[in-house]
């Protein structure tokens, strides 16, 4: 088989049906063979029935993978898919009809390139904020990716050479030669509840490949359209967003030298934390929303980094 599209979800039955509906208008080449699979991270709500929906109008197969994580439905889909190129996208996302066909052609075309990924663009569904517009080009809370124009090779991990996982393709012998996605990292949850952990698995499953000597190309062709919920659309959510990217920083990043810490954790973090916490407070009544913007998120973050190390520190004394 040419081809398997992947999509991991969780409790988003919905948004969910609208990306499937997006997959029945893209343009397959002459001569493609692909396959659809949809990995069930343990919902509650109606996703199989969902995917049901779809059995006939898509080569559709849906897995349940009970194990939370998406790191853990990731694993669970490159075992299954049988496609010599992985395509990853997320229930969220509306698909560029154009989008398996310009993947497809580029990975034809770039033999010594391991990995690709596109354009991620928002899509609103309702007006965001102004102190959100205002500072797109640095926010990571809200997923895009938007390189321009031209193919760009990616082969360092320095900033700017990375892509999303709402748009992006692995060569399946990847996973063939022994690389996984950690399971300690990566989302864990709904980001209406508790996120527990966010996306850094992507960038460390990229940053392996790249010190192994593999390389990414960046493909403009390719497109995928984010839907980015009312609910996101609050400081609360990014003060939780940029929390969970804390932890996750942690997880990647172990605290090693223990003479220089304030009950477990980095003295830089604490203060850190005071020095970002007290830049919110002034800054918020008054002041211009990079400003306070960038201190809450800072805030956020410190206190995630913070809060793991306290619990790696409590699990040591068991």
């Amino acid at each position: 088989m040419d081809l398997s599209v992947i999509i991991c979800t969780y409790n988003r039955c919905e948004s969910l049906r609208r990306t499937l509906q997006t997959c029945c208008d893209l343009v397959i080449p002459a001569g493609v063979t692909w396959e659809l699979l949809v990995v069930d991270n343990n919902s509650t709500d109606h996703t199989k029935q969902v995917c049901e929906e779809f059995t006939g109008k898509l080569p559709i197969r849906y897995l349940f993978e009970q194990i939370p994580g998406k790191s853990n439905a990731l694993n669970r889909a490159v075992r299954e898919g049988c496609g010599e190129l992985l395509l990853f996208t997320d229930d969220d996302v509306s698909l560029d009809r154009l989008w398996l066909s310009e993947l497809y052609k580029t990975a034809s075309i770039h033999c010594d390139i391991t990995f690709f990924g596109g354009k991620v663009l928002s899509r609103w569904e309702q007006p965001p904020p102004n102190w959100i517009t205002d500072n797109l080009m640095w926010l990571s809370a809200y997923p895009r990716l938007d390189l321009g124009e031209c193919e760009k090779v990616m082969n360092t991990g320095q900033p700017g050479e990375h892509v999303i996982g709402a748009n992006i393709a692995f060569r399946k012998e990847v996973y063939v030669a022994g690389y996984s996605y950690r399971t300690d990292i990566g989302p864990r949850g709904s980001d209406h509840s508790r996120m527990g952990r966010v996306g850094q698995e992507e960038i460390d499953f990229q940053e392996a490949l790249f010190r192994s000597g593999h390389k990414g190309l960046y493909v403009p062709s390719a497109v995928v359209f984010h839907h980015d919920p009312p609910h996101r659309m609050t400081e609360r959510y990014i003060r939780k967003y940029y929390r969970c990217a804390g932890r996750s920083e942690a997880l990647c990043s172990p605290f090693q030298d223990r003479s220089h810490d304030w009950f477990g954790v980095p003295r830089y973090l604490w203060k850190g934390l005071l020095k970002h916490t007290l830049q919110y407070g002034i800054a918020r009544p008054f002041g211009p929303s990079r400003v306070w913007l960038y201190a809450e998120c800072r805030m956020s973050f410190c206190l995630g980094m913070i809060l793991s190390y306290r619990d790696d520190r409590h699990r040591r004394r068991q």
